[in-house]
C-alpha cells in the first residue's frame, strides 16, 4: 500500500505537470516579477511614500505667533499653515500705502507748472505785439515754466519710488506668514507657538501628495528588465486595487548586503484613498 501511494504522488507531482506542459508548450505565456508580499522574502516588500518629504521655512527670522495647523492634517496648496509676529511690518505697510496715495505735492506741482505756462506764453504775445514786456522777462518766465516741469518729473520719480517702497513693505509682510507649497499632509511641526525661529531654519514638514511614488528594494534580475519612462502596474494590498505607474527611477548601486536595487514608480492618478506608507506590489511584465 506504501508503494502504491508513494507511486500515485510521483504521478501527481511529476508526470502529469510535464505532459500538461509538453501540451501547452505552443502558448505564448507572459511572465511576471512580483515584487513586496514574499512572505519568503520580506526584504522585497515595496510601499508607497509622497513625492517628497519638504522641509518648511520662513525667509525671515522672528516669533511665532500663530500655527494654524496639526501633526497629520491634511492640507490644500496656499493654505496658510504658520504666522510670525507682524505688527512691525503691518505698520510700515500702512505708512507706506499712506504716502504712496498722497499725491497732493504732485497735484500742487502739475498746477503750478499750468500756471507757469499760461504766464509765459501770454508774455511771449505781449513781447511780440507790443513789445510791452522785455526780452529778458519772457526768458525768466520761461525758466520759470521749465523748472515747474522738471518738479514735476523729480515727482513723479519719487512716486515710483514710493510704490515700490509699499511693495517691498508688503512682501516684508508677506514672507512672515508661511503657505502650503502644494497640497500635503504635515508631518512634523518642528516650532511651537511663542518659539523665536531663525530665517531658513525649518519650522514643519510636509508630505507632498501631489503625486504619490511606490518604492522596493528589487532582485537585479528584475531591475536590469526596469528603465526610466517604463510603464508598470502597481497592486496596493490593503485595498486589493491594481493602479497603473511610471518607472522613475531605477538606482545604478546595488545594495552590498542584501544585493538588491531601488526602484521608485510614480503612480499616473491620484486617489482620495491613497496615503504614504501603504503596502503594495509592483508586478512587471517581461
Amino acid at each position: 500500500m506504501t508503494t502504491f501511494r508513494g507511486w500515485l504522488q510521483y504521478l501527481v507531482l511529476c508526470v502529469v505537470p510535464t505532459l500538461l506542459g509538453a501540451q501547452t508548450s505552443d502558448t505564448p505565456q507572459v511572465n511576471y516579477a512580483t515584487v513586496g508580499l514574499s512572505s519568503a522574502a520580506p526584504v522585497l516588500g515595496g510601499f508607497t511614500k509622497c513625492r517628497a518629504e519638504l522641509d518648511l521655512a520662513f525667509a525671515v527670522s522672528g516669533l511665532v505667533e500663530d500655527t494654524l495647523v496639526a501633526e497629520g492634517q491634511t492640507v490644500q496648496k496656499g493654505d496658510v499653515l504658520m504666522r510670525l509676529d507682524q505688527e512691525v511690518e503691518r505698520i510700515e505697510l500702512l505708512r507706506r500705502q499712506a504716502v504712496m496715495e498722497d499725491d497732493a505735492e504732485l497735484r500742487a506741482a502739475i498746477a503750478r507748472a499750468d500756471i507757469a505756462l499760461r504766464q509765459k506764453e501770454a508774455a511771449e504775445r505781449l513781447h511780440e505785439t507790443t513789445g510791452g514786456i522785455s526780452r529778458e522777462e519772457v526768458q525768466n518766465r520761461a525758466l520759470a515754466h521749465k523748472l515747474a516741469v522738471i518738479e514735476i518729473s523729480r515727482l513723479e520719480a519719487q512716486a515710483k519710488i514710493n510704490a515700490l517702497d509699499y511693495d517691498t513693505a508688503q512682501e516684508n509682510l508677506v514672507r512672515r506668514t508661511l503657505a502650503a507649497p502644494s497640497t500635503g499632509i504635515i508631518s512634523k511641526i518642528e516650532t511651537q507657538t511663542g518659539e523665536s525661529v531663525q530665517a531658513n531654519d525649518p519650522v514643519m514638514m510636509l508630505c507632498d501628495l501631489s503625486q504619490i511614488k511606490f518604492a522596493a528594494s528589487i532582485p537585479v534580475t528584475v531591475a536590469d528588465g526596469l528603465s526610466k519612462g517604463m510603464k508598470v502596474t502597481i497592486q496596493i494590498t490593503s485595498r486589493n486595487t491594481v493602479v497603473g505607474g511610471t518607472v522613475d527611477f531605477v538606482s545604478p548601486v546595488v545594495d552590498s548586503a542584501s544585493g538588491l536595487q531601488e526602484v521608485k514608480v510614480l503612480i499616473d492618478e491620484t486617489y482620495e484613498w491613497l496615503r504614504p506608507g501603504m503596502n503594495a506590489v509592483l508586478v512587471v511584465a517581461y
